[in-house]
């Protein structure tokens, strides 16, 4: 059987997951410029003769060189940590830009590529030559190969010029080919390819003897970071102008491949908890940052100095700048803070949530996986204050329950007259037989091991997308716990009251509800700015005082302000159909009677909106 191997470059001082394969090889292109310890599947590229520490402006091609000189196989093959191949018998839609788009390297999308070894060796040994799939140089806009190459705004065409001058001199058996592809309306994509040895072995005798020789004659001094790296965009080049070359020659048999770019390959690594620490796990997106380090500023400046806490914030596209400002910030010798990307988990999932909530609260779901080694966990909203110890709620016995949250009154005035939609939702839809014990999720103290028992995420995940819920997660989680949620003091969880309507709503509820909410008002314990209505988007809001309080101490403090001032503030973004669902609502609640016929038929409408 013919010995294929394909080398995934990688760059230095990276980490990013990796399709495990035994016809693929992950190299660390560079790793002359290792500062960290390579992981244990990969290879580097400065051992036996090799130009690693070139790696700068060769790019991916030092593991070329590397492979050429110091390994052997019957098929070498080259793609990037971000780029693969597609071994598929089928075509597959393409991206914009020519080339199959994936947000995440999992056990279904290499599923969908067919990367395993049968489907390799099947798609291979019929070619002496593949090379990633071209595309019409009009998608990159321009005319030809050549001009792709000038529009590059850090490139120089004389250099390309250079190139095609040497590769006459020494080898002018390629000049018409070179020809041909440059002034070409194709371009094959970044030096991805798969050749038989013979061929290898040629093609990288002459590629790098005429970039040895393209270094010695040209002057890249004073070039920018991207224009160093001209050697390997040359190379790049040299592959379509090889592969035409070929075609012309004839007699092999040449076909090309679709290639895959994922969006998210950065692995993120995390510790789990301690023995003694008090897991915290939180969720949000980018946009929601400033609002987020103020709620875990708030939490850590209640934390017991005699106490370990590890917070986790889940998230799918927090920038590594922002998370070092939690760690220089926040993190000290009892609080760890983790980012973790959960984007993996939850791709495949539309997890829509409704109203002013973002799709991060169906996060709190992944609590059973990431900390399932937990017995518990703590969970907050970010749209929170803190203002006493969260080892607090963590205490708190669970024995027979499955999580504690306190009761919702916002619901309860809702279902006992205030909305009678709410009331005929809850009957029809949530079927719960308590409704006055509805549950607020902002809150939570989840006790994994007997939620683990009951449900696990893909179900939970299932019922998000297969249900058509008002209020997301917060529902689901009422469904399969309902009779075993143990009643927090409402203080843990005290509803801000938004636009001061939520206070009339709440006048309507259960006389010990009441009661219990205007008690937390006195003295909450966790203030949660519930609703669309937000301090950091009106200043006047409820309990607002409390939000800025923190925030002024914060980094963030004056993107906070500028959000107010220009009308940018931290949360979602709504589409046409959210925003005019959002204007039905106000009119129906400024001028239709409660319970009214037309009001109960506009509540409909609304919801079909959102």
């Amino acid at each position: 059987m013919d010995d294929i191997k394909i080398f995934v470059t990688h760059t230095p001082n990276s980490r990013q997951i990796r399709i495990q394969d035994p016809r693929l090889y992950h190299v660390a292109a560079g790793s002359g410029l290792q500062t960290g310890q390579l992981a244990e599947d990969m290879l580097a590229d400065n051992t036996g003769e090799n130009i690693s520490r070139k790696n700068r402006i060769y790019c991916e091609l030092t593991t070329q060189y590397w492979a050429w000189k110091n390994v052997e196989a019957d098929y070498y093959g080259f793609c990037h940590y971000r780029r693969y191949f597609s071994f598929a018998e089928e075509t597959m839609p393409e991206a914009a830009w020519g080339c199959l788009s994936f947000s995440y390297i999992n056990t279904k999308t290499i599923q969908k590529l067919c990367i395993d070894e049968q489907h390799i060796r099947q798609k291979v040994s019929p070619y002496d030559f593949l090379i990633a799939k071209k595309i019409p140089v009009r998608q990159l806009f321009a005319k030809s190969v050549y001009e792709h190459y000038k529009n590059a705004s850090e490139l120089n065409i004389k250099d390309l010029e250079l190139f095609l001058d040497i590769l006459n001199e020494k080898y002018p058996k390629l000049q018409a080919a070179a020809k041909r592809y440059i002034d070409g309306a194709y371009f094959y994509p970044c030096n991805m390819f798969i050749m038989k040895k013979e061929i290898f072995q040629e093609y990288s005798d002459m590629l790098f003897a005429i970039l040895e020789e393209f270094e010695r004659r040209a002057d890249m001094s004073g070039y920018s970071r991207e224009g160093l790296r001209t050697p390997g965009h040359l190379g790049e080049r040299f592959a379509g102008i090889y592969y035409e070359y070929l075609l012309q020659k004839g007699g092999y048999r040449m076909g090309e491949l679709q290639m895959a770019l994922f969006s998210h390959t950065q692995e993120h690594t995390y510790k789990r908890p301690g023995e003694k620490e008090i897991p915290v796990v939180l969720a949000a997106d980018q946009a929601y940052v400033p609002v987020l380090f103020t709620c875990v500023k708030s939490l850590t400046e209640c934390a017991d100095t005699a106490r370990d806490y590890h917070i986790y914030i889940l998230h799918t596209d927090i920038l590594k700048k922002d998370m070092q400002v939690f760690q220089k910030e926040l993190a000290r010798e009892n609080i760890r803070i983790d980012f973790v990307d959960v984007g993996e988990k939850v791709d495949g999932y539309r997890l829509e949530a409704k109203e002013h909530i973002t799709t991060e609260t169906y996060f709190r779901f992944l609590i059973l996986d990431i900390l399932k080694d937990c017995q518990k966990a703590v969970y907050l909203d970010s749209d929170t204050i803190v203002r006493k110890d969260v080892a607090g709620l963590y205490d708190l016995p669970l024995n027979g329950y499955l999580l504690a949250a306190a009761v919702d009154p916002d619901f309860a005035g809702q279902y006992n007259g205030a909305n009678p939609d709410t009331k005929n939702y809850c009957d029809q839809v949530l079927g719960l037989k308590d409704p006055y014990a509805y549950a607020q999720a902002g809150v939570l103290v989840f006790h994994i091991a007997a939620l683990k028992e009951v449900t696990d995420v893909s179900r939970l995940f299932r019922m998000a997308d297969e249900g058509n819920y008002r209020y997301s997660d917060q529902d689901i989680l009422n469904i399969i716990c309902e009779g075993r949620i143990k009643k927090l003091d409402m203080a843990w969880n005290m509803l801000i009251d938004s636009r001061n309507q939520r206070g009339r709503i709440i006048q309507a509820a259960p006389v010990g509800i009441l009661e219990a909410y205007e008690q937390a008002r006195k003295r909450p314990y966790i203030i949660h700015y519930a609703g669309d209505a937000k301090p950091w988007k009106d200043p006047k809001e409820d309990f607002a005082q409390e939000f800025w309080k923190t925030a002024r101490q914060t980094p963030y403090y004056e993107e906070l302000l500028s959000g107010i001032v220009n009308g940018k503030t931290a949360g979602p973004v709504l589409s046409a159909p959210e925003r005019a669902a959002g204007l039905l609502k106000r009119i129906a609640k400024k001028l239709l009677p409660q319970g009214s016929r037309i009001r109960l038929a506009v509540g409909r409408l609304y919801w079909k909106l959102k």
